[in-house]
């Protein structure tokens, strides 16, 4: 069962920049052949959109795993059980930008997206664990940290 999800995808603005400027690269080809020059504008143009968008992580809170809830928050390939997790907190813009900058920090678990600007930081509460917190970008950070709160069992 899955309580939240959010694929961290670049807009489409960009996605059709990258096609556009990925097209023009193929015209590299225009003094060898005429034909693998269109080819190559075609495939580079579907290509690297696509790249772009299967390569963006995934922030979700699904029913899986054997920890204590059986509950994971997910971010990309890694994940945490809410159970080791304590309090959550949203970054707008300028707290995002402060929280990966001035204020990082080498024990933060960080899931970034440059096609977002807004994100959540959460407690790790495992004193196993070296992560101090974890840092997310998201869309829809309300959303995530009423969804972690609703799930949390420390809360």
């Amino acid at each position: 069962m899955t309580y939240f999800s959010e694929k961290l995808t670049p807009k489409a603005s960009v996605l059709i920049s990258a096609a556009v400027i990925a097209g023009m690269l193929g015209l590299l080809g225009l003094p060898f052949s005429l034909t693998a020059t269109y080819i190559a504008i075609v495939a580079l143009a579907i290509i690297v959109p696509f790249v772009l968008w299967a390569m963006s992580p995934k922030v979700r809170i699904v029913q899986a795993g054997n920890g204590p809830t059986g509950i994971e928050l997910q971010c990309g390939r890694a994940h945490i059980d809410l159970a080791h997790l304590g309090e959550a907190y949203v970054l707008d813009e300028d707290g995002m930008h402060e929280r990966l900058g001035v204020e990082s920090s080498g024990r933060d678990f960080v899931c970034y997206s440059p096609w977002v600007k807004t994100g959540v930081v959460i407690d790790n509460i495992d004193d196993a664990d070296p992560i101090e917190s974890w840092v997310t970008c998201s869309r829809r950070p309300d959303r995530l940290v009423e969804s972690l709160k609703t799930h949390t069992p420390s809360r």
